[in-house]
């Protein structure tokens, strides 16, 4: 039984330490995108961080000009990207979250919610 006991408790431990990793979460207006014959499969997106919120940013993602990627050869990439388009176009307010990775130190997405 007592082995029991520390195995739940080991586990509850594990699964709460996953939540001090924070992940980045964009919102506001998507002022840039960037896509093309030289930059591979991949939709680069510029946020407004003036007068967005950019809360646990990561710190090993240092691209000065653009701020989230998109693979687009993926269904979910080509899906995103819609989204993306949809309200650059439109004006609309969004909120990404991150992924904790980074493509050519720019990170890559995990959602986005168009507002």
């Amino acid at each position: 039984m007592k082995f029991y006991k520390y195995l739940l408790m080991s586990a509850s431990l594990c699964s709460f330490s996953g939540l001090s990793n924070a992940i980045p979460v964009y919102e506001g207006k998507i002022t840039g995108l960037l896509s093309g014959p030289s930059y591979g499969k991949y939709l680069y997106i510029q946020v407004d961080k003036v007068n967005g919120t950019y809360e646990n940013a990561l710190t090993n993602c240092d691209n000065p000009n653009w701020d989230f990627i998109i693979d687009f050869d993926t269904d979910n990439g080509r899906f995103y990207s819609t989204l993306i388009l949809s309200a650059y176009t439109a004006g609309k307010t969004v909120n990404i979250q991150g992924h904790d990775v980074c493509y050519g130190n720019v990170e890559s997405v995990r959602h986005i919610w168009l507002k």
